[in-house]
């Protein structure tokens, strides 16, 4: 749905580093003097220090020439090269490490309000609004407004759905 409610779950806050470990990340070209990975005006961190790749680095040219450095990641043996978007996110995350600041990294998870809600059950406001009081769809409060999480409503389908069916030629309605 074009009008879901973006909320934000879960965040992890990472560094500072210590001196060490910075000095490991000064190694990989194009993280310093700056900081991202120059292409675009964010890389998703929920930080910023206002400071982009400088001009002479692999990533201000890459930002030049409207490309993404190469990233390649090995983790416990297993290599994979990483997308541009990845890329720009884990080099802009490696270079605001290397520069000495603290990362704060948000998981957006998407968020119905009961309207929204409502159209993707096929039921009214209403109806909607007492299955959640009732407990039948789980709820989460912001202020005074509810939000549901639309796999919620979507499971809660699938159990009337199962219900009905369960009771089809059962002789009456489900209960």
């Amino acid at each position: 749905m074009a009008d879901e409610i973006p909320v934000l779950t879960r965040s992890l806050t990472l560094g500072p580093l210590d001196a060490a470990e910075r000095d490991v990340l000064a190694r990989i070209p194009g993280l310093l003097p700056g900081v991202g990975s120059g292409v675009g005006s964010g890389v998703g961190s929920g930080v910023g220090s206002g400071r982009e790749a400088g001009p002479d680095s692999d990533a201000g040219r890459a930002a030049r020439q409207g490309t993404t450095p190469d990233a390649t990641v090995v983790l416990d043996g297993t290599t994979v090269r990483l997308g541009p978007a990845a890329a720009e996110a884990v080099l802009g995350l490696l270079g605001r490490l290397a520069s000495g600041a603290a990362v704060t990294l948000s998981e957006q998870d998407r968020w119905l309000n009961t309207s929204q809600a409502a159209r993707l059950a096929g039921v009214s406001n209403t109806y909607l609004r007492q299955l959640a009081d009732r407990g039948e769809i789980p709820v989460t409060y912001r202020g005074t407004h509810r939000r549901i999480h639309p796999d919620d409503v979507s499971a809660w389908v699938r159990r009337r759905e199962q219900h009905v069916n369960e009771h089809d030629g059962a002789g009456g309605p489900p209960t």
